[in-house]
């Protein structure tokens, strides 16, 4: 504690042995905002011997910490009166109500304050001061947000202090999400109110992870331009799969690899069932999010993925495979693969034996991979491979690789 706190305190504590002890009811902490007012709940209790003072007419002060040691002093000038908050009790001090409200604030008025009764026979101040914060700009409001379902009616509640009650903010909801908005003005636990704006509304899937404002508005007596604050939340809303489908990767071929991957748009986020229906019946495979395999003729049928969270379950559109015959490895005549460079250069590079439809794909990328093929021509009659040719776009690079042809 400063060296100035606890001269504070045991003058005052002096004071109070001295007198008749002062009990006083007020918050710790109260905040308003520069150019405001602010309402300080406040009650207080005396001793009956001194109750007598309440019925005539007595003063009542709060006095600043930082100015503690001018008080009743010669150095107690009008420039220190000045920093001193315009001060009104509301209360009724026969009741034993000290309410007051602080007038034309701004942030050199931040300090300890402590509440003093004096009449012209007796004085006491209380011992324990409440803190009056004032800032420039506004505190952002408290948002609440339950669990959201879809369907499930629920409300978003906004909530901003409301220090000074003759200017209250205006709290709104922006966007209200198709919603019905009620504001209601609350006192709190402490004796200071805030106002709060409840959005009521059914949400739906589409509302999942969309920035929502809560906005509060302080008008403010002195200037024609409002304070704004607001809070943005974003929505985490918990749904049935929407929309489930299979994506392939890989080429539907004997002995190929091939990987079904199953998506789905739901939150939580849905766990995958893969079934295969073949000749009208339906068999399970696995539960996973992908699904692979190496192609044979027994993964022939539909594949359909269920995706399914705790709120339901959703099935994709069925993914029809169908595995190609074993190729036949008929041998036909040789044919010979000539490079063409244009209307006069030629190279022929080699002569090969065809297989099938699939070969040529394998050895156009082993073979010419060097290469930028613009096209290829196959004729074929009867089955046979009559004769291929490759065309191809010749670079610098590529000169050096076919010069050795």
């Amino acid at each position: 504690m400063l060296a100035t706190d606890l001269l504070v305190f045991s003058s005052i504590l002096s004071a109070t042995w001295c007198q008749s002890v002062l009990r006083v009811s007020l918050p710790k902490t109260l905040n308003s905002t520069s150019g405001s007012c602010l309402l300080i709940p406040c009650l207080f209790n005396i001793s009956k011997e001194k109750e007598s003072i309440l019925d005539n007419s007595p003063v009542v002060t709060w006095r600043r910490g930082s100015l503690w040691s001018l008080y009743d002093t010669d150095r107690f000038t009008i420039a220190h009166h000045q920093m001193e908050p315009v001060m009104e009790v509301v209360g009724d001090l026969r009741k034993k109500n000290c309410t007051s409200v602080m007038r034309n604030l701004s942030s050199q008025h931040s300090d300890r304050y402590f509440f003093r009764i004096e009449t012209k026979t007796f004085t006491t101040t209380e011992t324990r001061a409440v803190y009056i914060n004032v800032s420039d700009s506004l505190a952002e409001p408290n948002v609440t947000v339950p669990v959201l379902r879809e369907g499930e009616k629920v409300n978003l509640t906004c909530t901003a202090p409301a220090p000074c009650p003759s200017h209250p903010p205006n709290v709104i909801w922006a966007p209200a999400l198709g919603g019905d908005v009620t504001q209601r003005t609350q006192m709190n636990t402490d004796g200071t109110q805030s106002v709060s704006a409840i959005l009521n509304f059914i949400p739906s899937f589409h509302h999942h992870e969309l920035k929502v404002n809560c906005v509060s508005i302080h008008p403010l007596p002195r200037e024609d331009k409002p304070l704004l604050s607001h809070k943005t939340v974003i929505l985490s809303l918990e749904y049935p799969p929407k929309k489930t489908w299979i994506s392939l990767t890989g080429v539907v071929w004997l002995g190929s690899n091939v990987t079904l991957t199953c998506q789905s748009n739901a939150n939580p986020p849905a766990f995958h069932r893969w079934f295969l229906k073949r000749a009208g019946v339906e068999e399970e495979l696995n539960i996973s999010h992908a699904l692979s395999f190496t192609v044979a003729q027994d993964n022939t049928g539909e594949y359909i993925c269920e995706a399914q969270n705790p709120y339901g379950a959703k099935n994709s559109t069925n993914l029809q495979i169908t595995v190609p015959g074993q190729p036949v490895l008929e041998t036909v005549s040789p044919f010979i693969v000539t490079l063409h460079f244009g209307p006069s250069r030629s190279h022929q590079i080699g002569i090969y034996y065809f297989y099938s439809c699939c070969f040529f794909y394998t050895f156009a990328r082993t073979h010419f991979s060097i290469f930028n093929i613009t096209s290829v021509l196959l004729l074929f009659k009867q089955r046979k491979l009559l004769f291929l040719q490759v065309f191809i776009s010749e670079t610098q690079s590529e000169k050096k690789q076919t010069s050795s042809f």
